[in-house]
């Protein structure tokens, strides 16, 4: 199981058009910081997962972001609004470059060949950018280190148990959120919301492969709790631990003081987290990260 897929995004129709605007410009101004700290190559490692990171960075922070229009080098014929370089941005880059970097170190324990080949080159390409990150981030390297090799070791031992097997990843995430505000109260709430949007993430995850799981004798937490039950009932326990998760993040996100991108965040994490987890329930479309 790796750490990031997409899961965590907006319902865009929802959204009022200067709130779509401003996502875009959030989505269009890490693109750039990934860029900048990166290389180009880096670009095409953007996620809507960091992407809800450095919104909530930005809203969190003191300093108002500076929004402008600017050009894409991959559609340089638009001009499009773009929020500059900000701290929240670059963390949010460095955050993606490290989560990138232990989610292919995590796929060379795959059991497929193809998969660790990919991995391994990779890890070639990405090898600068995550000693970058890594010099940058230490704190935040060693929380992904944890989550790896507490995941293979939770996937070794074939652990049954729900709780267990998604506080690795829930754990990292608690850590990368953690940093985003130095003021204590909004620090133990942003610790808070990161560990249950880890949790969410990873049962997302582990629903969305839980047939391909099965098929092929893979490791899946929901598998191996739910052995005895039949395939329709064991999938309508794994989305009411998935609904539970989303109800508590729900709560948690009302604590959170946002200077701005309020509403983008409210439409994240109750339609947009609903919307994932209706997806998966009807599952038959391919992940969409």
């Amino acid at each position: 199981m790796g750490a990031l897929f997409g899961y965590v995004r907006p319902v865009e129709a929802q959204l009022r058009v200067c709130e779509l605007t401003a996502y875009k410009a959030v989505y269009c101004g890490l693109c750039r910081q990934l860029g900048r700290s990166f290389g180009l190559l880096a670009r095409f490692t953007l996620s809507y997962d960091t992407t809800f990171l450095a919104l909530v960075g930005l809203g969190v922070g003191e300093e108002e972001p500076k929004i402008a229009p600017g050009r894409c080098p991959f559609n340089p014929l638009k001009r499009m609004p773009v929020c500059g370089s900000a701290p929240a941005l670059v963390y949010s880059a460095d955050a993606a470059a490290l989560l990138l970097w232990w989610k292919l170190r995590d796929d060379l324990a795959d059991e497929g060949f193809g998969k660790r080949l990919l991995a391994r080159l990779g890890l070639f390409l990405t090898g600068k950018a995550y000693r970058k990150a890594a010099a940058r981030r230490p704190e935040l390297d060693e929380a992904l280190r944890r989550m790896t090799e507490g995941q293979q070791a939770l996937e070794a031992r074939r652990c049954a148990n729900i709780d267990e097997a998604a506080e690795p990843t829930a754990a990292a995430l608690s850590a990368i959120f953690s940093a985003l505000s130095g003021e204590e109260r909004q620090r133990r709430v942003l610790e808070r919301l990161g560990y249950l949007l880890g949790r969410f993430v990873y049962l997302a995850d582990a629903l969305d492969d839980l047939d391909q799981d099965r098929e092929a004798g893979r490791y899946n937490p929901f598998l191996l709790a739910w052995a005895g039950a039949e395939p329709e009932e064991g999938k309508k326990r794994c989305l009411s631990s998935l609904y539970l998760t989303i109800g508590e993040t729900e709560r948690t996100s009302r604590l959170l003081e946002m200077r701005r991108f309020g509403p983008i965040l409210e439409n994240i994490l109750t339609l947009g987290l609903m919307s994932q987890a209706d997806r998966l329930a009807g599952k038959g479309a391919e992940k969409d990260g």
